[in-house]
């Protein structure tokens, strides 16, 4: 893999002693609408923040995670993201051809109607084959206090709902599952994180000798958590050095605008499930600290699994990506966030206990 192996950062002379320009981000999963994404980190980019130093995600956000941190350029990474032909992903098995009762059949047998074949063909291709040894996140002149499985530029929530707990991977392939990382392609992390439940079959993963060789049914991340935006927060008692910054697939909206009209055991299903997934989340998104650094990106009307989505609408989701991050940069002050919310968080319960930061 040496040939793979990614160039360290070049730090500009004028960001060498400081962190001016450097920022995290969280990306929130939303399937099709990941496009959204891609404007408003390119927005981000070119603006305030050039220097992303680790990237978050589930699902879609873990997709568009994953080229940011493989240093995939803004304009490359637009190019690729808006010539991705979506329909692919249906990539379904024979009884898929019966309509209705052949996809509630490989349901059934599979666990989902479409298999994953070609996403991961075409996430390997994106990222060159690499494993996580060449994701490996090195804080250029600071003493980081990263813990050692931590030292990574890129995390990705998946479920592993045979142990119904979530994995923020890579960090937990050591504790959790007896695995090395370093040996792993990134491309089945991030495809694991994108197999919506029920859409997309479920992925496997087995684990090593100290866990008794068990295999792991992992899914969707977003089933426990679509948007961990706590997860580079700092736990011990020091201020961050730069800002984690989310993005976040939906309007911003007042609570009395979430409510849904339930008329039928279908829609009390689909209702539940949604709520059961998100539950996790709102509980932060309700937070002042959390809204203020949040970009909202207005992706309304459409849906995650709107795979046929045209031209015109992937256009409108991008820029209004871009709309979002730019107003998000007009308003935007870290320092006055610090003063304002870093204190009130500092030893919150939401953060990762083990997590301590740079």
């Amino acid at each position: 893999m040496s040939s793979l192996s990614m160039p360290q950062p070049v730090v500009p002379s004028s960001q060498a002693d400081g962190d001016a320009g450097k920022a995290d981000l969280v990306l929130e999963g939303g399937g099709v609408k990941g496009i959204g994404l891609v404007g408003a980190v390119n927005k981000l980019r070119d603006g305030d923040y050039p220097h992303i130093q680790r990237v978050a995600g589930t699902s879609a956000g873990a997709i568009v995670a994953a080229l940011i941190a493989a240093r995939m350029p803004a304009q490359r990474m637009e190019e690729v993201m808006r010539s991705l032909d979506y329909q692919k992903f249906q990539d379904g098995g024979l009884l898929t051809r019966f309509g209705l009762p052949g996809k509630a059949l490989e349901i059934l047998r599979h666990g989902g109607i479409y298999k994953t074949d070609y996403l991961h063909r075409w996430m390997t291709e994106q990222l060159q084959g690499r494993t996580w040894r060449d994701f490996k996140y090195t804080d250029p002149g600071a003493d980081s206090t990263l813990p050692e499985n931590q030292r990574y530029r890129l995390v990705v929530i998946v479920s592993d709902i045979s142990r119904g707990r979530m994995l923020r991977l890579p960090w937990d392939y050591r504790e959790l599952c007896d695995r090395d990382p370093d040996d792993i392609p990134v491309a089945d992390a991030v495809v694991a994180s994108a197999a919506i439940p029920f859409f997309f079959r479920a992925q496997h993963l087995t684990c090593g000798l100290a866990q008794k060789h068990q295999k792991l049914t992992l899914t969707d991340g977003g089933s426990l958590s679509c948007y961990p935006i706590d997860i580079f927060d700092r736990n011990d008692g020091e201020r961050s050095r730069w800002p984690t910054l989310g993005v976040k697939l939906s309007a911003r909206q007042a609570l009395a605008a979430q409510w849904n009209a339930i008329n039928n055991p279908f829609e009390i299903f689909k209702r539940l499930f949604a709520t059961m997934s998100s539950a996790h989340d709102n509980s932060h998104i309700d937070q002042e600290s959390v809204q203020a650094r949040t970009v909202f990106v207005d992706t309304t009307g459409v849906s995650a699994t709107d795979f046929d989505l045209n031209e015109e609408t992937r256009d409108k989701l991008f820029s209004n990506g871009q709309d979002a991050a730019a107003k998000f940069l007009a308003d935007w002050d870290w320092e006055k966030w610090q003063n304002t919310y870093q204190k009130k968080s500092e030893g919150s319960a939401t953060r990762s206990p083990e997590s301590a930061g740079v």
